[in-house]
């Protein structure tokens, strides 16, 4: 440096110093257009190995058998990197050194491929068929582990991450945990890559196996790093030295084997007593029986459990395994076993139609009974049988399946005229009475013969009063006028419904006025008539989500906003209404719903997808409003993509934004066995948005469009035109926040302008009221051909 400038002495040009300045006066960047550092990527690993693969203790691994599946192949080439590396060939590469490892150290492999190839043929060419294949191959090597080898890519397209993850099975915190826990420790320790976590797993590969199982995703093929060194076959190879490590490892625990596991029938067929025998220490016992965690007896290597009530009459569940704490655990076993009971009696009653007018249908309900008040479920064969009376037809035999049965009767006198021309001194027709009888034999599960037979029987007063205390007849299925059979709800031993039974008749009391109330029927709406009786239905949305399981997950919870909006509104609260809203909505038309949460608290993703796992899920509708409005899918779910349209399309049907579709790997859109949607139709990122959903209607409104696109998945060809109705008040202004109701079925909102907009999902008219309005006193019918209707006042038009 020259002396001048450490003096001071010599001064900057003009220019120079006012730059100077500048730079020390405010944010350099500001002056200067600078950009910011880019933060550099993550290291990519493979650098060297830490330990020797010569120097572990791999005697474990003598005799076992050991399936590899590299995952992709063929025409599913997996993640892509940036210069063209495909994951399949990455894959494909670890396994076969993997395999040559582990097969010189006594081991039996099996891959699921061996060269670039794929499982889809000429009838099915989807992923999931080329899922299928694979588990099926490997299952039938009856494999110790299934180990799938998979590299990870960012869905968004960055190029910056790294990261190591090794799934285990989901549900399988033994020793499918174990063995993810040991490999991800030897690929952390000796491929290096510092972000890392071991994660429970529902890929299709993990679910479907038998046997433990674990998935890697050593790292992201997608950072142009890690892809320059995958390339290279020494890095390939230090990959399955480091798998082969964790895989010795794991094979060296000590681990218990349940050696038996059976249920025996003890003097009580429905206490059944279950035993199982164990080799080798183990301090830790989990034994379930139909999902519910029970405590067995351990005497040295014995377990028993004695079951302390009578079970259900039939298949039953039990699980067990057992565990060595700090070192291994056992594969669970599985036992399956059958529970008889002998048929007790019957019962057989006229519910809620006694004294009968003989005018009107007649319903006989026989049970059968097994003791202690529960029903016998197997087969029974009935003979039924008029003792005395009038009643047609006299004789009927029939199969009672699910412990019940009905029998439907006529009047079988010949008419007797007018009241007037009887006889003086006859019996008045109230006083008429009719005596059935039923007989029963059974034939039980496992060919077991109860030759027992059972004698119910049943009384009855054929009256003539004025005004029959009930109401019976056969609801009828809209438009085609045929009885509604097997509504959601009316099926099974128990149904949920007892006013109708699967055979579509309807029992129902008269009130003090003589009318009769017809409830609301899950599936259906009310169809407009003249008459009460009988009750007429049409299938909402053609009944395509009768039975249909769906769960709701709203985002976040306890300290978990979900995203908040500049007005303070939290998402995860805007999420938790519109999933109650959507809730409401599938319910009516049928679904079975559950919903992730309740209330707000947190709840871990892992739980999340265990709820949709143990649900049976068919689908599962993430809702969200944070971040960008999107409608967001795994990236290989062609369903996913699929459903994702259909939401846009009913979205911008029903006069919403319509979000574009995004590639999402949140935990729970990645885990879940069914298709999965995150659907964010809004956002709460600035006042305006915050202020639209919370306008009237709003919330309610997407909540609807969601729901008609879950109808979609399962009636893609069904043409459902758009409507929108108005509802003006008496001044006729639009009247915002009416609630307005659909066939007493649907309930909407109407926004700002006073309007619904709704689709016409089920063919003739409409009835729609508007509930609990003081201002609007008004119900009226929707003929199939209106469009775009205007409520008036109390009067409409």
């Amino acid at each position: 440096m020259e002396p001048a400038l450490r003096a001071g002495r010599r001064a900057l040009p003009v220019g120079a110093l006012a730059l100077a300045l500048a730079a020390l006066a405010g944010p350099g960047c500001a002056v200067f257009r600078c950009r910011p550092p880019v933060p550099p990527r993550p290291a990519p690993g493979y650098e060297r190995l830490r330990d020797a693969p010569a120097d572990v203790d791999a005697g474990g691994l003598v005799g076992r058998r050991i399936a590899l599946d590299p995952g992709h192949g063929g025409f599913f080439r997996g993640a892509l990197g940036v210069g063209g590396l495909t994951e399949a060939e990455v894959n494909l590469g670890v396994a076969l050194t993997l395999r040559d490892r582990l097969v010189a150290h006594g081991a039996h492999v099996f891959l699921t491929r061996e060269d670039d190839r794929d499982f889809l043929t000429a009838a099915d060419s989807s992923l999931s068929a080329d899922l299928a294949e694979r588990a099926r191959r490997a299952a039938a090597f009856e494999p110790d582990l299934l180990v799938s080898i998979h590299h990870n890519a960012d869905p968004r397209g960055a190029h910056d991450r790294n990261e190591t993850q090794t799934y285990y099975k989901l549900g399988d915190e033994g020793p499918s945990l174990d063995a993810a826990q040991d490999v991800h420790r030897a690929l952390v320790r000796n491929v290096g890559i510092r972000a890392n976590q071991v994660l429970p797993g529902n890929y299709y590969v993990l679910r479907s196996s038998t046997a433990p199982a674990l998935l890697t995703e050593t790292s992201y093929i997608t950072n142009p790093d890690v892809e320059a060194r995958l390339r290279l076959r020494e890095k390939q190879r230090l990959e399955a030295d480091a798998m082969f490590l964790g895989l010795a490892r794991y094979f060296a625990r000590r681990v218990p084997v349940i050696e038996e596991f059976r249920a025996e029938e003890q003097q009580n067929p429905v206490c059944p007593t279950l035993r199982a025998t164990v080799r080798g220490p183990f301090d830790h016992v989990r034994m379930t029986v139909d999902g519910r965690e029970v405590e067995p007896l351990r005497s040295g290597p014995r377990l028993t459990w004695d079951s302390p009530v009578s079970l259900a009459g039939g298949e039953h569940r039990a699980t067990l395994r057992v565990a060595l704490s700090g070192e291994g655990s056992s594969r669970e076993r599985a036992l399956a076993f059958v529970t008889t009971r002998a048929p007790t009696g019957l019962s057989a009653s006229f519910p809620g139609q006694l004294p009968w007018d003989g005018r009107q249908p007649l319903g006989l309900e026989v049970r059968g009974l097994a003791g202690a008040g529960a029903l016998y479920t197997d087969s029974l064969f009935l003979r039924v049988r008029v003792c005395r009376g009038s009643l047609a037809p006299a004789e009927t035999l029939l199969t009672m399946l699910g412990g019940t049965a009905w029998v439907y009767f006529r009047d079988g006198r010949e008419p007797i005229g007018h009241p007037a021309m009887r006889g003086p001194g006859s019996l008045p027709p109230w006083q008429t009475a009719s005596h059935v009888e039923v007989e029963a034999w059974s034939r039980g599960l496992a060919s077991r013969v109860h030759p027992a037979r059972f004698v119910a029987q049943a009384g009855l007063t054929i009256g003539d009063a004025p005004v029959s205390p009930f109401r019976t007849g056969f609801a009828l299925r809209m438009p085609e006028g045929v009885p509604l059979r097997d509504a959601p709800g009316t099926t099974g031993p128990e149904p949920a419904l007892r006013w109708i039974n699967r055979d579509g008749y309807v029992v129902l009391p008269r009130d003090s006025s003589g009318a009769v109330h017809v409830p609301a029927l899950p599936g259906y709406r009310a169809w407009p008539s003249d008459s009460t009786f009988p009750p007429r239905f049409t299938p909402i949305c053609g009944g395509a989500l009768h039975g249909r399981r769906i769960l709701l997950d709203p985002e976040g919870g306890g300290n978990d906003a979900g995203g908040q909006g500049p007005g303070g509104t939290r998402g995860a609260t805007l999420n938790l209404e519109c999933a109650r809203i959507l809730a409401g909505f599938l319910a009516a038309a049928g679904a079975e719903v559950k919903l992730t949460r309740q209330g707000d608290f947190a709840l871990s993703d892992v739980e999340r997808v265990q709820l949709a796992e143990s649900f049976r899920a068919e689908r599962y509708l993430r809702l969200s409003h944070a971040g960008p409005a999107r409608l967001g899918t795994y990236p290989t779910s062609a369903a996913g993509r699929a459903w994702a349209a259909r939401t846009a399309a009913s979205l911008a049907a029903l006069g919403l934004p319509a979000p574009p579709a995004s590639d999402e790997a949140q935990y729970v859109i990645q885990q879940t066995s069914c298709p999965a949607l995150l659907a964010a139709p809004g956002s709460l990122a600035g006042e305006a948005s915050e202020a639209r959903l919370l306008a009237p209607g709003a919330l309610r409104a997407e909540a609807y469009a969601l729901f008609i696109a879950l109808a979609r998945e399962w009636a893609r060809a069904a043409d459902w035109p758009s409507d929108s109705l108005t509802v003006l008040g008496d001044d006729g202004r639009p009247v915002a926040g009416a609630v307005v109701a659909l066939g007493d079925a649907l309930v909407l909102v109407t926004d700002a302008l006073g309007r619904i907009r709704f689709v016409r999902s089920e063919p003739g008219p409409i009835d729609v009221a508007l509930p609990g309005d003081s201002r609007l006193h008004r119900r009226l019918t929707l003929l199939e051909s209106q469009r775009g209707a205007v409520l008036t006042g109390t009067t409409g038009r």
